[in-house]
């Protein structure tokens, strides 16, 4: 079992050093540069929102059981 463990470790790395490249690539050598740049904070922005969002919906629903 710690063999699958180890390959799904380095698979996860490896993922990520592709994704990583990749990312830096279409950054900083293709015209489309700016437009990642709004992408990537535009998500940034909505997992920020949707994380408040998701505490209000628990500190709500824990005061109705109270």
């Amino acid at each position: 079992m710690k063999g699958v463990e180890k390959m799904k470790g380095i698979g996860l790395l490896l993922i990520a050093i592709v994704f990583f490249s990749v990312y830096v690539y279409i950054l900083f050598a293709t015209d489309y540069g700016i437009l990642l740049v709004k992408i990537t904070v535009a998500v940034i922005v909505g997992v920020i929102c949707f994380i408040l969002g998701w505490i209000g919906i628990t500190l709500t629903i824990n005061e109705k059981e109270q």
